[in-house]
């Protein structure tokens, strides 16, 4: 019996010393800090109190960890303030604002839009996108942002399918089934699976038939199987695989009841040509292209319509998505009543010519130049409108507006335009006419651009350069905007908020000076901060907007400048404007407001006061009295 019960004890130690074995490898490389941290957010190193995008998190969704990208750094509070709006967006190049830094992408502009449609309200706006990844990035990434207390999530995706990480034609896969990758991708939060990860990239990359006789950039090294017949095995994978995942994370985002923004794609296919065309056997897309550019030329402009989207769909190199894809998208949504369908590709289409997506608003295949951007931005704006997420807004920015007005920087526009002559440079466009193509260098907007573009210099560091250039020059028009566009890219930052203001300030835009120094305040109040606020709210003739500031600067008083009799001006004048509301033609009480905002030394409010009566009476003694003191 009792060697009997030995034997039995000496089979389970055989049994559990592999488990232990593993158990103590993977506590050592802990304890030695190896591999990278997995989580979606880490704790911002120069102020505790943000989260930020963790730069390693891309890295669990590539074999070879060098390939991994890096995606935006925007800030958000561990605590959410009250009064904030927090949307995550999710997906992929497109979606990150590919080939621009950084203003152009439709977050950007969206958030631009809100953030003056909505003055009452912070807006945080974090893209989690990163080039070269697909569903299964957005699935893992939105199993983990449930815990940020999101108001929405926004995405767009379905161009990567295929090529894209762990995608079923890309060379950094684990297999086809998605049930069995996204287990894989589990297993990599461990250490000791990191480590075997890393072993078998490092062997791939010492191998033969891995090393290059010429340099590829990472969209030709991601892919593996470059004919994908439609219809065929692989294409119909790559199908299952988005659907798998995108029902996976509309199911897990609408458990959690936070409304999802879910867009279809957009592709160039009036002006891209197939890359790939015909194998033996299967159908030729160049026959599809060629015959619309005929029925085009024709004025046949639905047949050249669907003839391109055919070509586009039997296109063998699949960088654009096959049709299935955004049918997918639509049958998601229909299913997930939490989830709003965004019809970016039908808003595109509504603003060309024909209703033909081409060169028009796309820089290459599917990247979208500024004005295809905008319209993306204006399509996830109306979609949120009309799911009432937010109320009617206070004071609307329409779409043109937010074109007009959106701060995208020179230097932005040309080192976006360097980016996509580098890309057209190799495969699969390899266009010699971007090969070789010299670099501009004249003026000092295209230097800088190229140093970004180059990575010499980071994006703060050429634009506060430009900044300072445009000040010597005394464009202080160029210096507002580049003032703006660092604004979005630091919105955590109250000191770019109170520049921007102090800016408009000076050259007499006086609301915008308002509005910058209120997004100043509101992340760090201060007495300054509110006596700019009170006295450019009063220069606007908005005393009611002016008095919370002012009862902010008696309570915090510490220049002990006298406000109390200041605070009365004030109540007073807000009294008269409402008894002039019910007798708008009363040259009198208009005379009595001029006057006491003399009083408070406010030229604005007086003068406009001045006008009005002079407009009624122009021979009113007491207005033509305080106009002459007044000038």
């Amino acid at each position: 019996m009792v060697r009997k019960n030995k034997h039995t004890l000496f089979k389970l130690i055989a049994i559990l010393l592999p488990f232990l074995a593993l158990f103590l490898l993977e506590i050592s490389l802990r304890v030695f800090h190896y591999g990278y941290n997995t989580h979606l957010f880490i704790e911002y190193p120069q102020n505790p109190d943000y989260y930020v995008f963790n730069s390693d998190a891309s890295k669990r969704y590539f074999l070879d960890r060098t390939f991994a990208p890096v995606g935006n750094r925007e800030l958000f509070k561990k605590k959410k303030a009250p009064g904030t709006l927090r949307f995550f967006v999710l997906g992929e190049s497109t979606t990150i604002g590919y080939p621009y830094f950084h203003n152009a992408s439709f977050h950007r502009q969206l958030l631009y839009r809100l953030m003056h449609a909505y003055p009452e309200h912070t807006f945080e706006m974090i893209n989690l996108s990163l080039t070269a990844v697909n569903s299964y990035t957005i699935k893992g990434f939105a199993e983990e942002l449930t815990k940020y207390q999101p108001d929405a999530v926004l995405i767009y995706a379905g161009q990567n399918e295929y090529y894209g990480a762990l995608g079923t034609a890309s060379t950094q896969k684990i297999g086809s089934n998605p049930a069995v990758v996204n287990t894989v991708l589990k297993l990599r939060q461990l250490k000791m699976v990191q480590l075997g990860m890393d072993g078998y990239a490092g062997l791939a990359r010492r191998s033969p038939s891995n090393s290059p006789k010429t340099e590829k950039t990472r969209m030709e090294l991601m892919v593996g199987n470059q004919h994908i017949e439609r219809d065929s095995k692989l294409f119909k994978k790559g199908i299952r695989q988005f659907r798998y995942n995108m029902e996976a994370t509309l199911d897990r985002l609408e458990k959690k009841g936070i409304p999802v923004f879910f867009s279809n794609v957009a592709s160039n296919v009036k002006d891209q040509p197939p890359f790939i065309s015909a194998i033996p056997d299967s159908i030729n897309a160049m026959s599809y292209y060629l015959t619309g550019l005929v029925a085009y030329q024709s004025r046949e402009f639905s047949e050249a319509a669907t003839l391109f989207n055919e070509a586009k769909d039997f296109d063998l190199l699949r960088f654009r998505a096959p049709e299935e894809i955004n049918q997918t998208i639509v049958e998601l949504c229909l299913e997930h009543p939490n989830t709003y369908f965004v019809d970016t590709r039908q808003a595109m289409e509504d603003k060309v010519a024909h209703h033909l997506l081409g060169d028009e608003l796309f820089t290459d295949h599917v990247h979208p130049n500024q004005k295809g951007y905008a319209i993306m931005a204006d399509a996830f704006y109306r979609k949120i409108q009309e799911s009432h997420l937010l109320p009617p807004p206070l004071q609307e920015m329409s779409a043109d507006e937010a074109v007009q007005n959106m701060p995208f920087s020179p230097i932005d526009s040309i080192a976006g335009e360097l980016r996509i002559w580098q890309l057209k440079a190799h495969w699969p466009y390899s266009d010699d006419r971007y090969l070789n193509k010299p670099l501009p260098d004249s003026a000092i907007e295209e230097k800088l651009a190229v140093r970004l573009f180059r990575r010499e210099e980071d994006w703060l560091s050429v634009h506060n350069t430009l900044y300072e250039a445009y000040i010597q020059n005394n464009q202080l028009e160029q210096v507002a905007k580049i003032a703006e566009a660092i604004v979005l890219e630091y919105a955590e930052d109250p000191v770019f908020y109170e520049q921007t203001a102090m800016i408009y300030g000076d050259t007499g835009h006086t609301e915008k000076a308002a509005f910058y120094m209120n997004g100043a305040f509101h992340l760090a109040p201060t007495f300054e901060r509110a006596h700019y606020l009170f006295v450019f709210y009063l220069m606007m003739d908005k005393p009611e907007l002016a008095t919370p500031f002012i009862d902010y600067a008696l309570a915090h008083n510490t220049k002990g400048i006298p406000l109390d009799a200041f605070k009365s001006l004030v109540e007073r004048v807000i009294i008269q404007k409402q008894q002039l509301d019910k007798d708008s033609t009363n040259v009198t009480l208009m005379n009595e407001i001029a006057t006491t905002y003399r009083q408070m030394d406010n030229r604005n409010g007086a003068g406009k006061y001045i006008n009005k009566v002079l407009q009624q009476d122009p021979k009113n003694r007491d207005a033509l009295e305080m106009n002459k003191n007044l000038n």
